[in-house]
């Protein structure tokens, strides 16, 4: 016979591992004491819970973000460590710590009810799992977010009116002018003579010295003429004061659908401002309207401006200097050109820095895609980087599921309304009665659907996270797509984090690309073999049928070697400076190829001289060094020293 188990007493209960999530909506909070009062209040309830435990990892802040935001940093670690099951139960203040909104307060109760996690409030005696409770979570979160709509419409109905009466609005003035609040509550801009005077100078070193963005900017500094903050001015800078329509339409926008960055207005689907009609301020002017028309049109005609912008220069902020400066991203309006420059080496900052870091060529950003699709073939780091891209909380399955229970459940509480009408009239004698359950009934279906409308709107944005733009991209990368768009790579090297170091020189150059060079890359047409002397007439009498015969004339350097040297140039892809003496001085060269390239005689010469064959490609010294590229991701980092063949 089997000896009876032991019986060693009950099976030991592991502790409720509880959360605290905190959150403020304002910097005044969070210098204040919303924060403790929260957690204190928190930590109370988790103490007198039998078996619950408080971790100190598991606090969890969001500061100074508002509770309409669905994606918040510290939700975003909340879930993460609920995915990792670290956590049984989150405890809030009060329930309106985790939302504002219906979208953003059930996005998350949702996500972290599918991982098991519940959700309970130190003041608010309200279950969440039980259909009472969603039902009272339902009519708090839309009372709250019909108080915040309330609250957003009666201020941006006030700054809304004050702009129509002329009056500032809020913000930092622009540049040349000051806010004056000596109307009682009507405040104006005025122009501020001091900083007048910086910008009448700016403006007179564009237009009248016919100085650069960044020239105007040294002497600016050079001057004693720092920026409002006091720190020295730079091209971008100051490009940007000089371009306000302050300074060039002696007015401002109130909601300016036009404005980017901070100054977004938000639209509607039509384009039209969410908070009111845009308003236009007329300020005082600091130069007269024929001036800032002068000014406007030296802007417009400026050879060089900046376009660093992150989407058209992925490796902005992430190329390291020798001077220790980061790259940004350059444009050259004259020759249509993308390149990279080292901050070091910019406004001036060359006398402290002491940088030599060359200019690059944009394309670096081949030689860094490459080792990145090396990166991105390791299916460690493909998953880590994948990882980034869930920035919306909840399961996209399981939210799909609740929204087809959401339906199901709506649809008959529609049914039992629709019954209810035909029935109780006959089954319920007493009006009142049923007036009440009539009330009842029609409370349970618009709640329902309000429900089913914000379940609606969690999986939109859930589907719109994982069908991003930049999933796409990363699949293609990891799968080493053949070509690849300058915003489908700021797309992947956004979930990076990328260093660049140029371990090596690049020859300096003008920044003007060679036409003649450019054609023969484009056409892939060979250059041609040295022109021997027996060779030369039949050049000359191909060049009758384009020139006249003082084109011909023997200087102190015939054609036939102004020719051999330019095609030299082409064919090992030397500097015009570096042409050996043996061709002349290479200003003639070039200035003969230039010449006949012009004149459509280029082409047609390259092709007869081809006829003979011993022709070469041509070859382009590169601007790109070689560059070592460490790509890390969660954790994981990679380091390629690698040599660019482009």
């Amino acid at each position: 016979m089997a000896a009876p188990a032991a019986n060693h007493g009950p099976a030991p209960t592991r502790a409720v591992r509880a959360a605290l999530m905190l959150r403020v909506s304002t910097q005044e909070q969070v210098r204040g004491y919303g924060l403790g009062v929260q957690e204190g209040a928190g930590r109370a309830y988790v103490a007198v819970r039998p078996g619950w435990a408080l971790s100190p990892e598991l606090i969890f802040r969001d500061e100074g973000v508002s509770g309409a935001t669905v994606v918040r940093p510290g939700m975003l670690r909340l879930e993460q460590a609920a995915r990792q099951g670290l956590v049984d139960v989150v405890v809030v203040h009060s329930f309106d710590r985790v939302g504002r909104t219906a979208r953003s307060f059930w996005a998350w109760i949702w996500a972290l009810e599918d991982l098991g996690v519940r959700v309970v409030s130190a003041t608010e005696d309200i279950d969440p799992a039980t259909e009472s409770g969603r039902h009272q979570l339902q009519g708090c979160v839309l009372r709250a977010e019909a108080e915040r709509t309330l609250l957003c419409e009666r201020t941006q109905g006030g700054r809304q009116r004050k702009a129509l009466d002329g009056g500032w609005v809020g913000g930092p003035p622009p540049w040349g002018y000051a806010i004056d609040k000596s109307g009682g509550h009507r405040s104006v801009l005025v122009a501020d003579e001091g900083e007048a005077r910086v910008v009448r100078r700016a403006v007179s070193l564009v237009v009248d010295e016919s100085l650069n963005v960044s020239e105007a900017a040294r002497e600016l500094n050079a001057s004693g003429h720092l920026t409002r903050s006091g720190r020295p001015w730079t091209a971008s800078n100051l490009h940007r004061r000089l371009r306000c329509s302050a300074l060039l339409e002696g007015e401002v926008i109130f909601r300016n659908p036009a404005g980017d960055g901070r100054n977004r207005t938000r639209l509607d689907q039509n384009g039209v401002p969410v908070h009111g009609q845009s308003v236009v301020l007329a300020v005082p002017r600091i130069i007269s309207e024929e001036r800032a028309d002068e000014l406007a049109r030296v802007l417009r005609e400026g050879g060089h401006s900046s376009h660093a912008a992150a989407d058209a220069y992925p490796l902005t902020g992430r190329i390291l200097g020798a001077c220790g400066h980061r790259y940004v991203g350059s444009f050259s309006k004259s020759n249509v050109t993308r390149y990279y420059r080292c901050g070091g080496g910019n406004n001036g900052k060359r006398r402290e820095t002491n940088c030599s870091d060359p200019l690059l060529d944009a394309a670096a950003e081949a030689a860094v895609w490459k080792v990145i699709e090396g990166c991105l073939a390791d299916p460690r780091l493909l998953s880590a980087a994948q990882g980034r891209l869930t920035s919306h909380p909840g399961d996209i399955g399981k939210q799909r599921e609740r929204v087809a229970h959401l339906t199901a459940a709506l649809r008959k509480k529609e049914e039992a309304l629709t019954h209810a009408l035909t029935t109780l009239v006959l089954s319920v004698p007493d009006q009142a009665v049923r007036e009440a359950a009539l009330r009842q009934l029609t409370h349970d279906v618009h709640s329902a659907r309000a429900l089913l409308a914000t379940g609606q709107q969690v999986l939109l944005g859930q589907e719109a996270a994982a069908t991003a733009h930049t999933t796409t991209c990363l699949a293609q990368a990891a799968g080493g797509a053949a070509h690849v768009e300058v915003a489908d790579m700021t797309a992947v090297i956004g979930l990076l984090d990328i260093m660049v170091k140029p371990l090596g020189e690049v020859r300096k150059r003008s920044g003007v690309k060679c036409k003649v060079t450019e054609w023969h890359e484009r056409t892939g047409t060979p250059v041609p073999a040295r022109v021997a002397a027996s060779e030369w007439p039949v050049v000359e009498e191909l060049m009758t049928t384009y020139f006249a015969c003082r084109q011909f004339a023997r200087g102190t350097v015939d054609i036939r070697t102004q020719l051999n040297g330019a095609l030299h140039r082409l064919r090992t892809g030397c500097l015009w400076g570096e042409l050996p003496e043996g061709y002349g001085p290479w200003q003639l060269a070039k200035e003969r190829q230039n010449a006949w390239f012009r004149k459509g005689f280029w082409p047609v010469l390259v092709e007869g001289l081809n006829r003979r064959g011993a022709a070469t490609p041509v070859r382009r010294e590169p601007q790109v060094p070689p560059l070592e590229v460490t790509v890390t991701v969660a954790s994981e980092s990679v380091k390629h020293d690698t040599r660019s063949t482009l």
